[in-house]
């Protein structure tokens, strides 16, 4: 069982509770350019391996949650997490939300 969040504060409160922090991945768009893959870092370890701030680990750039919730929304994203809070540990997956437009 999963739920669909959309609302900034309870995405922030889901990834906090799982020592999770905002991260972004930039990908080829096939065009020539970039494009932002929005990802979730988890873990204190993780941090402290990459360092704090905007440093990049694998391609993985950590970044203030403004930034990405500002790329969540231009994406239309939802965020499909367990329904309970100990299922599946911070497992997630972001899928267009079911009211985008085509």
């Amino acid at each position: 069982m999963s739920r669909i969040l959309t609302d900034h504060q309870e995405i922030r409160a889901w990834v906090s509770a799982r020592a999770g922090n905002p991260a972004m991945i930039p990908v080829p768009d096939g065009h020539g350019g970039f494009r932002n893959r929005l990802h979730l870092a988890f873990g204190q370890r993780y941090l402290h391996e990459q360092g704090a701030g905007n440093d990049h680990g694998g391609g993985i750039e950590m970044v203030p949650w403004a930034e990405w919730f500002e790329e969540f929304e231009r994406q239309n994203l939802a965020m499909r997490v367990p329904a309970a809070l100990d299922d599946a540990g911070s497992a997630y997956q972001f899928e267009k939300r079911p009211d985008a437009p085509e």
